[in-house]
């Protein structure tokens, strides 16, 4: 892997407790929410794909439809987002850089990925941020020494502060002329997403 190597990680590894059951393995799309962005991970110009899994570990890799992303699975998923980045960056440790993908969004589509491979690229920033009509949100691109500083940290929204709330460092704003993508945490969330067209 070179210095210029950009690794997608994809979380998957969260327990769903306001959801009710594994949100992975919501229907989206004719398969599962979380292959879902895994495939748009896979068809972008990411030079790697890692899926990170943690709850229902084994149930949800077995619903994995992968085409060239690896697994690394996450035994310390109840520590939150920052224990799943570890896991993802050890499975890379010679990655220019991650980008983070959450695998609750699915509105992060292929041109918004290969947005930030662009980015990363030509221009290689410490890190960047998408950040849409309405505000920032998902992906995050952490080059590696950004990402190394940042995997200390443990407090809840450890990434947002170190990002957005209080940069660490130069953080660059990639604008998305699009409204934030939606977080499908809960069950409205999952019937507001499949409102507004999205297939299950």
């Amino acid at each position: 892997m070179s210095a210029k190597t950009l690794v997608g990680i994809v979380l998957g590894a969260g327990e769903s407790a306001r959801m009710g059951r594994p949100k992975q393995l919501l229907p989206l799309g004719g398969t599962t929410l979380l292959n879902f962005v895994v495939a748009r991970a896979e068809r972008s110009r990411l030079d790697r794909v890692v899926v990170v899994t943690g709850a229902n570990a084994s149930e949800v890799e077995a619903h994995l439809e992968l085409s060239r992303a690896s697994v690394a699975r996450n035994p310390a998923y109840r520590r939150g987002n920052m224990s799943s980045l570890a896991t993802g960056a050890a499975d890379v440790p010679e990655a220019g850089a991650v980008l983070l993908l959450m695998g609750d969004m699915p509105g992060v589509d292929v041109e918004v990925i290969d947005r930030f491979a662009d980015l990363w690229r030509d221009e290689q920033p410490w890190a960047a941020v998408a950040s849409y009509r309405d505000g920032v949100a998902h992906p995050f691109m952490l080059s590696a020494p950004a990402l190394e500083a940042a995997l200390p940290l443990d407090q809840p929204k450890a990434l947002w502060t170190f990002l957005v709330a209080e940069p660490a460092g130069e953080v660059r704003h990639l604008e998305i002329d699009r409204p934030r993508p939606r977080d499908v945490d809960t069950p409205a969330d999952y019937e507001a997403l499949l409102a507004e067209g999205w297939r299950a």
